[in-house]
């Protein structure tokens, strides 16, 4: 617990313990000291583009000035993830001796052993779970590996990368602070990935956000200041919600590069440049996404009693359709596939999300011989098939999920395959909250001072929050309302102002004191819907997260509010 809270860098693990490392540092070290032409090839989600821009970084510092340091991110739509052979032989051509990867090429047997054959070393840095025959590469670091004993694995891609940059930084016997420095890459990576914030993640996301408030790279305050975020304020949230699907962005609508080039940038008038650009493309996604969305809602009214949604249509952007059958499958609690329709080639590619108990790689695996090619996880996945057999597919799916998408069926290791479409490798972020069972709430809360500033800051070393630790949440059995309103740009929250009463044993006492030891604001997200329902109410019922102003001069606190009720006035 107290290494938790204190998240000491010097405690985390030694690099070189990890499967490969010592072999890939000396792999490196002689292609730096022989001035070899390196390329670092990475992926093009917000993981693959930091990892990519962090190994990069920290090659270009220990290079020699003539020596060539090259990188490469795949196209999504032209070549998927991975190491592909087109992008082999123009490697080849441009003169690589050394490729690198980073978040990806655990499973490319074929391509390691075609990268060989052109006389190119390849050294996999990845956290994807590994098939059961490994690629013959130069070094493999990878924690999944079922050879390697290192004690955590959790680390994503641009963990594996920062692992390696330990270990070459300590062999050239670089100070810590280089290391640090590159840790506000990690950070947003690593939330962006979605990785449980436990162990190592925990520290350098806790170490990484704190450089991030205070970077002194132009690509990154550019990118705060175009994401109208705040430097010296910058959160987990932050990152989910503002930065990294602008980084996203950039290989959904165009080319990741892009988002590669503001990463590594030095100059300010670029990184600004690369920045508005990066804004642009997002904001058209959300365009795209909202517009996209309101289609396949009207789709999946057709099928209401259907237990898996498929929906389709002809040329829709295959950069998002991974976005909308993630919302829509949260929406219906369903497993949801998308489909864009190419009627040029008569194939569809479709991107699939589902819910917890659904098994969607295993519900494709069954269906394998009738699909151009397939690959992902249990709860997303992406695919090629003919367009003819879509209809065959939708019959299939819900046959499968009668006989076999039983729960039991959803949580054996090592569902994951390669992605060859280039459709679901990056995982998102929701804003939206699960619903609230009983056990998810952490204290009922009956003292009113437990929702001071001073706890809110004691709340706060147990972060930095998200997958894997969970922001606590808290329960009031009754508040008085004393207010409820609309709020918010479209006026689309529910603004409350409740009053918290001394206890009994506090009201004792020489002098008469105020009816509410608090008054507090508390905001529900999207519910100005159900306003009607707290129409003469006296009083409500509050699930919530405490949150806070973050104003230092006048501190207070306010509550995310997860789920209200109104208590009748006998409760």
């Amino acid at each position: 617990m107290k290494g938790f809270i204190k998240a000491s860098y010097q405690e985390t693990r030694d690099p070189s313990t990890l499967i490969d490392m010592p072999r890939a540092v000396a792999r490196i070290r002689q292609a730096l000291d022989q001035q070899e032409h390196i390329t670092v090839y990475g992926d093009y989600d917000a993981d693959g583009v930091t990892s990519s821009a962090l190994l990069y970084r920290a090659l270009r510092l220990l290079k020699q000035p003539t020596a060539i340091l090259d990188h490469h991110i795949p196209h999504r739509l032209k070549d998927g993830c991975g190491l592909n052979m087109g992008a082999l032989d123009m490697l080849k051509a441009r003169g690589t001796q050394l490729i690198i990867t980073t978040d990806c090429a655990s499973s490319d047997v074929a391509q390691v052993a075609y990268a060989s054959r052109l006389g190119i070393d390849v050294i996999i840095t990845d956290h994807h779970h590994p098939p059961a025959e490994l690629p013959q590469a130069y070094a493999m670091v990878n924690p999944w590996r079922p050879d390697c004993i290192y004690g955590e694995r959790y680390l994503c891609g641009v963990g594996i990368a920062f692992k390696l940059t330990q270990a070459l930084y300590r062999s050239y016997n670089r100070p810590v602070e280089d290391e640090m420095a590159l840790l506000d890459l990690v950070a947003i990576g690593t939330i962006a990935d979605i990785a449980p914030l436990l162990g190592e993640n925990h520290t350098y996301v806790r170490l990484g956000l704190q450089r991030l408030n205070e970077t002194d790279k132009p690509g990154l305050k550019a990118l705060i200041r175009n994401a109208n975020l705040e430097a010296g304020k910058i959160r987990e949230r932050d990152i989910a919600f503002g930065i990294a699907p602008c980084i996203n962005a950039a290989g959904r609508m165009k080319e990741a590069s892009i988002a590669f080039a503001l990463m590594v940038t030095d100059d300010t008038a670029e990184a600004d440049k690369i920045a508005e650009e990066l804004r642009r493309l997002n904001t058209l996604r959300q365009q795209e996404t909202e517009t996209l969305m309101s289609n396949v809602r009207e789709q999946a009214k057709r099928y209401p009693d259907h237990s898996v949604v498929m929906v389709a249509g002809n040329d829709w952007h295959e950069g998002i359709i991974g976005l909308v059958a993630g919302k829509l499958s949260e929406e219906l609690s369903k497993p949801v596939l998308v489909l864009s329709n190419d009627p040029a080639t008569s194939l569809s590619r479709g991107s699939a999300r589902s819910p917890k108990g659904f098994n969607i790689i295993g519900a494709l695996r069954a269906f394998a011989s009738y699909l151009e090619r397939y690959g992902g996880h249990a709860q997303a996945a992406g695919f090629t098939i003919s367009s003819q057999r879509i209809e065959l597919l939708r019959t299939h799916l819900l046959k499968w999920q009668e006989n076999d998408g039983s729960p039991n069926a959803t949580l054996i290791e090592g569902t994951d395959l390669p992605d060859p479409t280039g459709i679901v490798t990056e995982q998102e972020s929701s804003e939206n909250a699960p619903t609230l069972m009983p056990q998810m709430i952490d204290l009922t809360i009956t003292k009113a001072r437990l929702l001071s500033y001073d706890a809110y800051k004691e709340l706060r070393q147990l972060g930095p929050f998200g997958a894997g630790n969970p922001e606590p949440v808290f329960k009031i059995e009754r508040a008085d309302l004393l207010d409820v309103r609309t709020s918010g740009p479209n006026r689309q929250n529910l603004l409350f102002r409740l009053g918290l009463s001394k206890s009994e044993g506090e009201k004792t006492g020489a002098r008469t004191p105020a009816k509410y030891e608090l008054v507090i604001r508390g905001t529900y997200t999207r519910g100005a819907s159900e306003i009607q329902r707290f129409k003469n109410i006296n009083a409500v019922k509050i699930v919530f997260r405490l949150s806070s102003s973050e104003d230092d001069t006048r501190p207070e606190t306010w509550l995310k509010i997860l789920d209200v009720a109104p208590l009748a006035s006998a409760e």
